[in-house]
């Protein structure tokens, strides 16, 4: 059975310590939909949902970027919720396309982060790639993590259980709210999985983490480095035109291969085509 994660944009995976943050349906309160819209919680962090506004990134593409989880529980709800903020846009990153420099993101240390906004715990991602062309969704207040600035990107219900019993996310498939609206370009190269069922997942942002060295340029021959499963296919694909990812239902599908690299669904209700 896939697992559920809130997530109004950006990435879908919350990593805190060793292990892959999930959430699975069955804890999905009743009132899911209009916590979501919402995205108002109470605690003593930061409340930076209510005047954020719809912004568009542009030329994404090969662009570096880091997340910052911070997670704190609401005594009126009675739930654990997390604030999720995104570099992208952030320090000088429009002008050297790496808005998480290794001089400040190295720094930036999880512990002193969660005692500076009061959260009861905080994660850092690792660096990023966005191999999309584009994204489109709602970005509130700029708020400044141990020298890193980042912008807030959603608040939405955090999972009760960390996932290292269940062994690794790979290839496993995630249901996500998601609002945000992503792009590739007519012209461009794009990263794919196609699963045994038949359904065709593309690339949305890479990290060479686990892959030392890997750069876009070499995204091509990623499945020589990949274990995939089997009757799972990786291919590339040069776009004749515009693939846009929005979900109809406010819902999108996402997985992770064993690289840490992130793709979402292609299909009726997710894209304009299947690659």
């Amino acid at each position: 059975m896939p697992t559920v994660c809130e997530r109004r944009g950006g990435l879908t995976f919350y990593s805190l310590a060793s292990g892959l943050w999930l959430l699975t349906s069955q804890s999905l309160p009743s009132a899911y939909g209009a916590e979501y819209e919402a995205c108002k919680f109470f605690s003593q962090l930061p409340d930076d949902c209510a005047a954020a506004e719809h912004r568009k990134f542009d030329s994404l593409r090969d662009y570096r970027y880091e997340e910052i989880d911070l997670f704190a529980r609401d005594p009126l709800k009675k739930v654990l919720y997390v604030s999720t903020y995104n570099t992208t846009g952030q320090n000088d990153g429009e002008d050297t396309r790496d808005s998480a420099p290794k001089s400040l993101a190295q720094s930036v240390d999880p512990k002193r982060v969660a005692k500076q906004y009061q959260a009861l715990s905080a994660s850092i991602s690792p660096p990023r790639y966005w191999t999309l062309d584009w994204l489109s969704d709602r970005v509130g207040a700029v708020r400044n993590f141990d020298g890193l600035d980042a912008a807030w990107m959603g608040n939405s219900l955090a999972p009760r259980a960390a996932s290292a019993k269940s062994g690794s996310p790979a290839y496993h498939t995630t249901l996500v709210a998601r609002s945000a609206i992503e792009g590739f370009k007519k012209g461009s190269q794009i990263y794919l999985l196609d699963d045994p069922k038949g359904r065709t997942w593309v690339m949305v942002a890479y990290t060479d983490k686990d892959s030392p060295g890997l750069t876009i340029d070499k995204l091509a021959s990623l499945g020589e480095l990949l274990k995939l499963p089997q009757g799972w296919k990786f291919r590339t694909q040069t776009l004749d035109k515009e693939l846009i990812l929005e979900p109809k239902a406010g819902i999108t599908a996402v997985i992770q291969d064993d690289k840490e690299n992130i793709y979402h669904l292609t299909g009726v209700g997710q894209s304009n085509f299947v690659p």
